[in-house]
């Protein structure tokens, strides 16, 4: 009986979508940065065997393909193609939310599949552990208007598979069993069921499903979001973050909580894909991953037990002063050879006005070990915060003239951009869609002055680097031409080139 059941659940089908990549025209530096769809892989590794699954990766799929919206360049197949690969015969489309830049392509994708295909519900997944995702609480009733059924805040893997198996049974009275979601009652109000909890065990979840995606083409792009030096993989040991810094998403997706797999279910992660798909490098997506350091020396001497000969970037950062030298000596051993952090700004007033702790003398010495020892270095700062004064800014310059001669490899300086469910959301207007919400907000009044300052601190940094180490600037220009990347900065430089010849080459207006 139990098999009779299995069989036909089986035969129901789930189309998941993943949206296209999305640049800012004339912004290479604050949009435009692939990301892995670590959330949707998770979600179809967890319908795989009950459901037939119908995943389109509008931009995996053909990421050479660049096609033109109003002031952004979308990278991938185009929405009419995305609308004829949905099968009429799904039971629900999923979208993953991936970015709020991709807010302008998302909008006109949901619109034209509700036109196409009425009848089949709209489930919107959150991307709730990245910073550059956007809580998708505090946009509900424009995704209600572009034609959703369903929003699911937080994470997917449990709420997405009750919706679904509620929407087959037309069971509708007990989605009020379910929290973090919205939907449409049947008398058409909107109704909202807070997020209260999330996953406490994530060692409970399957593996990504990496074999729906189209691998071979995010890695013959040859750029990535984490350097990359060969065919990768994105992973995620922990989620969430304990901190609550307030120009950051992530405490209003993750309620200011972080949890972590153990060290055990990471290595296992890590050698399962090695075995199946033959990668060697991985780019971590946890934003904190370093919170417990105990955890992190496991994780170290077990893929050195293991004896797994594989490279391993912090790609999108850590909190510094939660790791030792030792622990940079474990990484090290374990194949760890990228660490980006952040301080976000040279200033102790600016960072308190951010609820940021950040200790600058304790950065520097690690970042001395690191170039010691061979780990590439990143240091990532927000320009532009609410309150920031010139004196400020000149605090940053000066601090990162110290990290450059302690031997940071690169800097990344973000222009602050209030993204929904950050506690700056709502203090500075003036753009007119939210995939205006770049890092590079040109509507902001002090724009110019902004990206002025910016592009003058790279041009120090760069400086600055000749001087103190000149070896360094000879070897990333190597790097540029090989295409083996060790540091994001040489990498972006590639993908703004590449990226603009392939506009050059022909690009469709939407």
């Amino acid at each position: 009986m139990l098999e009779v059941k299995i069989m036909k659940e089986k035969s129901n089908i789930i189309s998941l979508v993943n949206p296209n990549l999305v640049t800012q025209i004339g912004d290479s530096l604050g949009s435009g940065i692939p990301y892995m769809p670590l959330p949707l892989a998770y979600l179809a590794a967890c319908l795989i065997n009950k459901y037939n699954l119908n995943v389109i990766d509008a931009f995996g799929e053909d990421p050479f393909k660049v096609w033109q919206k109003e002031n952004f360049i979308a990278q991938g197949i185009t929405i009419s193609e995305v609308v004829k690969r949905i099968n009429p015969s799904s039971r629900c489309i999923i979208i993953y939310y991936s970015s709020v830049m991709a807010s302008i392509i998302i909008d006109e994708m949901m619109n034209s599949l509700k036109a196409e295909y009425p009848q089949i519900p709209i489930i919107i997944i959150e991307n709730s552990q990245a910073v550059i995702g956007c809580s998708l609480k505090h946009i509900i009733d424009k995704l209600f208007a572009c034609g959703a059924d369903y929003v699911v805040f937080g994470e997917c893997e449990e709420r997405v598979p009750n919706i679904i198996d509620i929407i087959i049974k037309s069971d509708l009275n007990k989605l009020d069993l379910i929290d973090g979601i919205a939907y449409k009652a049947q008398n058409g109000m909107l109704k909202i069921l807070p997020q209260k909890k999330n996953i406490a065990n994530l060692d409970r979840l399957p593996f990504p499903a990496w074999e729906y995606f189209a691998l071979d083409k995010y890695w013959k792009l040859r750029y990535a979001h984490g350097p990359m030096e060969g065919e990768y993989l994105a992973i995620m040991t922990s989620r969430g973050c304990p901190y609550s810094c307030n120009f950051c998403v992530i405490p209003s997706t993750n309620q200011k909580k972080w949890r972590a797999r153990s060290y055990k279910n990471v290595v296992d992660e890590l050698e399962y894909m090695v075995n199946k798909f033959n990668v060697k490098e991985f780019h971590w997506e946890d934003v904190n991953p370093t919170v417990n350091e105990e955890r992190i020396i496991e994780i170290c001497k077990l893929i050195i037990d293991r004896e797994l000969k594989i490279k391993w970037k912090l790609a999108s950062g850590s909190k510094i002063e939660t790791m030792r030298l030792e622990t940079l000596e474990w990484m090290k051993k374990a194949g760890c050879n990228y660490i980006s952090f952040s301080p976000e700004s040279g200033s102790k007033h600016v960072l308190k006005l951010m609820n940021k702790p950040f200790d600058h003398d304790y950065a520097l010495d690690m970042v001395r070990h690191m170039n010691r020892i061979g780990i590439k270095s990143q240091a990532c700062f927000v320009l532009g915060y609410p309150g920031e004064e010139e004196n400020d800014l000149k605090q940053t310059e000066i601090y990162i003239k110290k990290l450059t001669k302690a031997g940071v490899d690169e800097i990344a300086l973000f222009i602050m951009t209030p993204i929904p469910g950050t506690e700056t959301f709502g203090q500075i207007s003036g753009y007119k869609n939210f995939s205006e919400l770049t890092f590079s907000p040109a509507w902001r009044d002090d724009f110019e002055i902004l990206s002025t300052f910016r592009m003058r601190l790279y041009k120090k940094f760069l400086l600055w680097k000749i001087i103190y180490h000149p070896f360094k600037v000879f070897r990333q220009m190597i790097n540029l031409l090989r295409r083996r990347f060790e540091s994001k900065a040489e990498m972006n430089i590639y993908r703004a080139l590449r990226l603009k010849y392939m506009v050059a080459r022909g690009t469709n207006k939407c």
